[in-house]
């Protein structure tokens, strides 16, 4: 199957954009896998997190049922003592460790529910894509780089390039580079004095032929004597 290439420094110019757009495309899939990775760091980092408060939360509810506790005894009157203050600080207490509780199963539920998520969403189109950035896209690089060279020796845009043989079976000769204006002048001055001044096969040359006249005939006797 043949191909209309109109311009070489086209496709040249295709084979560095295939190129760079492999190579951006390699460092985004590249980024994409670093943030997955992060993803899960930041996951496992939130559960130890929140594990951590709970722990503290259960502390911090003990030592307000302590205080509570220890306020409800009655005062040396006999009246009961107010508790408000140390109630609320229970209920605040007990708040802090359902979040903190809740906190833990959500991370846990994520956990669980990323992985699902990257392999039914990512996994598949990124392998696909990874291949063709490891397999497709640099043999194809190969192909059109013996392409380029084969349309440069085409061309005889390359120093190895050699013209074939003419139809007659002689070597074409190179072309001679072109000649300034004084060169041309010269030759052709030089061409004329050659012309001139060199013996033809057919007759001799300018000097030649005065040097080689023959002498003038004598004149005639009576033609003497009257003179």
């Amino acid at each position: 199957m043949s191909a209309d290439v109109r311009s070489i420094a086209a496709v040249i110019d295709w084979h560095a954009a295939l190129t760079n757009y492999g190579d951006g495309l390699s460092e985004a899939m590249a980024g994409v896998d670093l943030e997955i990775r992060r993803a899960f760091d930041w996951l496992g980092e939130q559960l130890a997190r929140w594990q951590r408060a709970v722990r503290d939360c259960e502390e911090e509810v003990v030592r307000a049922k302590a205080e509570l506790t220890q306020r409800k005894f009655p005062t040396w009157d006999g009246r009961d003592p107010d508790c408000t203050v140390q109630e609320k600080a229970l209920r605040l207490a007990k708040a802090r460790q359902e979040h903190a509780e809740e906190k833990v199963e959500t991370v846990r539920q994520w956990i669980g529910r990323l992985p699902k998520m990257i392999d039914e969403v990512f996994t598949g189109p990124s392998r696909r894509l990874k291949s063709i950035l490891e397999a497709d896209l640099p043999n194809s690089l190969v192909e059109l780089t013996r392409r380029i060279r084969a349309l440069e020796s085409y061309a005889g845009l390359r120093p190895d390039y050699a013209p074939g043989p003419s139809a007659s079976g002689v070597p074409t000769p190179p072309a001679s580079p072109p000649k300034g204006k004084g060169e041309e002048e010269s030759s052709t001055e030089d061409a004329v004095q050659s012309a001139v001044l060199s013996p033809s096969p057919l007759r001799g040359g300018v000097g030649e032929g005065l040097e080689k006249q023959p002498p003038p005939p004598p004149a005639a006797e009576g033609t003497r004597e009257g003179a």
